[in-house]
Order: structure tokens, then C-alpha cells, then sequence
């Protein structure tokens, strides 16, 4: 038998979820940004530096265009992302807030945990 919640229960989570809309609709365009295949590159190559980046370096790393590379990190620092300044005649670049990577990190482990789950079993 399951057990049923108690309607405070329910009452008491819908008034938080209710309270955190801007928080969850903030959290929603973060991680639709994030969720590109250049963008996480981006996040990965800067996460593996201590400071900063030029961004003609990340662009040879990431292997796309000058104007394509532009567009993710424009994308990227919309969302606080990633921080630019620039340096003469070149633009430095870092994480903002290098929790990113560690996020990153726990969503990488989430999905190789599922997928040794999905995997079927040696021998069977």
C-alpha cells in the first residue's frame, strides 16, 4: 500500500513551487543556453584552465568559426555564464562562476550512471 500525502503536504510544496516561478523560469533559460554541443565544449575547455583564455585559443579548440563562436558566448555571457574582457587587441575569457563545470560534472555522472543502467547485463 502507498502512502498518501497529507493535503498540508501538498498544500505546503505547491505554495513553494509557486513562490520559486521566477527562480524555475530563470533556471529554464539557463539550461536551454547551456544545452548545445558547442556551448558545453565551451564551459568543458574553460573549466580545464586556472584564469583566462584567449578566444581565438578556445576557438581552435572548439574547431568552429570566429563569428559562430561569437554567437555561443554572447549566448553564454546572457545567461552569466561565461565573463569576457577585453585585452588589447585580443579577448580573455573564464568561466563567471566556476561551479559550472562541477554541474556539468554531476549531469556527466547522472547520465553514465543511467546508461550503465540501460546496458544489458554480460551473458544474459
Amino acid at each position: 500500500m502507498f502512502a498518501t500525502m497529507q493535503l498540508t503536504e501538498l498544500d505546503t510544496i505547491i505554495s513553494s513551487l509557486e513562490q520559486n516561478d521566477q527562480i524555475l523560469e530563470a533556471q529554464v533559460d539557463f539550461l536551454k543556453t547551456v544545452a548545445n554541443r558547442h556551448r558545453l565544449k565551451i564551459i568543458m575547455a574553460l573549466g580545464q584552465i586556472q584564469g583566462e583564455m584567449e578566444q581565438r585559443d578556445l576557438q581552435k579548440i572548439i574547431g568552429i568559426s570566429k563569428a559562430n563562436l561569437s554567437q555561443h558566448l554572447a549566448l553564454l555571457r546572457s545567461v552569466g555564464v561565461v565573463h569576457s574582457r577585453p585585452a588589447g587587441r585580443v579577448t580573455m575569457l573564464s568561466l563567471k562562476y566556476p561551479a559550472i563545470k562541477e554541474a556539468c560534472a554531476m549531469v556527466k555522472d547522472v547520465i553514465a550512471r543511467r546508461a550503465s543502467e540501460l546496458m544489458p547485463a554480460a551473458g544474459r
